[in-house]
């Protein structure tokens, strides 16, 4: 229960990709601290075409808590397509995504949730550069690239928002039904893109403490990484700015579902 005793629920979405070596622990983790805060609620796995045992030591975290769901896909498409995935099996009121190596802390989102429901807030989104955040052991190098990428969304987009790259964001269910027809970037800008069609469509979006312990070993950014970041952000900027594509009639989305084709082996 949060905020006065509101019964309220969460549906938690964890893309992972080549997690085989800790998943297990870590689902099991994240069900035990969510479980102290929040009597209603699930965790979607959706294992993105790993070729390690993620697949399976995430059906082993399952078999011994009835919150935790599995995905499995057979090829590997992004961290946005794996999302788009798990949305589609939510029963929840509010939706927030998690990474499964747990940077992190599970407990972050019970903040969420007080600050979803104390301030009536569409998005609720956590901020490296908000005052009250605590951000451990983060390298000068991703420092410098996440202020100059920032800075990069201010002038591109007019977000409200100071810091779009922290990896645990809320939204109200009703949020994602509108503007998930309509994403496009599979990997690196997916963040952007859901931010700037929450609020060109008018949903409010706030920010949130966050604390971080940053894991040097998950740390996978490269200079390639840094160019697809940079082009599928410039291709939202395209989309939005002159291809108009994001104002197009809503029954347009939905004459391809290109999910559709995504081979999915199991669900659980």
């Amino acid at each position: 229960m949060i905020n006065g005793g509101r019964n309220i629920s969460v549906s938690i979405i964890i893309p992972a990709y080549e997690e085989g070596h800790h998943i297990y622990r870590n689902l099991l983790v994240i069900d035990d601290e969510v479980g102290r805060f929040c009597d209603d609620y699930e965790i979607i796995v959706v294992d993105d075409g790993s070729s390690d045992t993620t697949a399976a030591e995430a059906k082993r975290a399952a078999a011994e808590s009835s919150n935790i769901k599995v995905i499995s896909c057979r090829t590997n498409g992004g961290k946005g397509q794996a999302i788009r995935l798990g949305f589609r099996c939510v029963s929840k009121e509010f939706v927030t995504f998690l990474d499964a190596d747990l940077d992190i802390p599970p407990k972050q989102v019970e903040c969420l949730l007080k600050a979803m429901a104390e301030d009536a807030a569409d998005v609720v989104i956590q901020s490296k550069r908000h005052p009250d955040s605590i951000v451990n052991g983060f390298p000068l190098k991703r420092k410098l690239l996440s202020r100059a990428y920032s800075l990069i969304i201010k002038t591109l987009f007019r977000l409200p928002v100071g810091d779009t790259q922290v990896g645990v964001k809320m939204y109200h269910r009703d949020v994602l039904e509108k503007i998930m027809p309509k994403l496009l970037v599979k990997r690196y800008a997916f963040d952007v893109e859901q931010l700037v069609l929450a609020h060109k469509y008018g949903f409010s979006i706030m920010e949130s403490p966050v604390h971080i312990d940053f894991n040097p070993s998950g740390d996978r950014m490269g200079m390639k990484d840094i160019f697809h970041i940079a082009w599928d952000t410039s291709a939202v900027f395209y989309r939005l700015n002159i291809l108009k594509y994001y104002d197009r009639d809503e029954d347009e989305y939905h004459q391809h579902d290109e999910l559709a084709d995504v081979k999915v082996d199991h669900l659980t």
